[in-house]
């Protein structure tokens, strides 16, 4: 009873509140890079007290999570983000202060945005750990240069 409310307490936590600045990662179906990004990233920013929070989309969404990233996010012990997999949209685009491809091409609105970056190393056919691993390299590097900016900001 006590894990489920500290996991329902954790999972409101690291939902995006309006105050909060948008990040969107992107992959192909929606459904394991950008969920695994977006966990950890999530994760990450409120352990370090940022306005930031993450959401998942793809470009050609399937219809669920994928069942790999879901069981080593929670072997990981992360929380597995809330939703399902969804096409980036236009919102998604003027809402973000970030958006990042990860393995895929994202919209010509989303590329053509100036938000946009690629983080196209992020191997997909190695298994869970690998991508995992070159996901949470590239959120801790993002997560720096965000706190470095977010500190200058008056």
């Amino acid at each position: 009873m006590h894990r489920r409310l500290l996991t329902l307490a954790l999972m409101l936590l690291f939902q995006p509140s309006s105050k909060d600045k948008a990040v969107v990662f992107v992959c192909e179906h929606g459904a394991a890079k950008s969920v695994v990004a977006t966990a950890y990233f999530n994760k990450l920013a409120a352990e370090r007290g940022l306005p930031f929070r993450a959401t998942f989309r793809g470009t050609t969404p399937q219809d669920n999570l994928s069942v790999r990233a879901v069981e080593g996010l929670k072997a990981d012990g992360i929380a597995v983000p809330s939703g399902k997999p969804t096409a980036i949209n236009d919102k998604d685009v003027a809402d973000a202060t970030h958006i990042f491809a990860i393995g895929c091409m994202l919209p010509d609105k989303a590329r053509q945005s100036g938000k946009a970056a690629d983080w196209s190393d992020v191997p997909d056919d190695q298994g869970y750990a690998p991508m995992r691993d070159a996901i949470v390299r590239h959120v801790k590097e993002l997560l720096d240069e965000l706190q470095r900016n977010t500190k200058r900001e008056p």
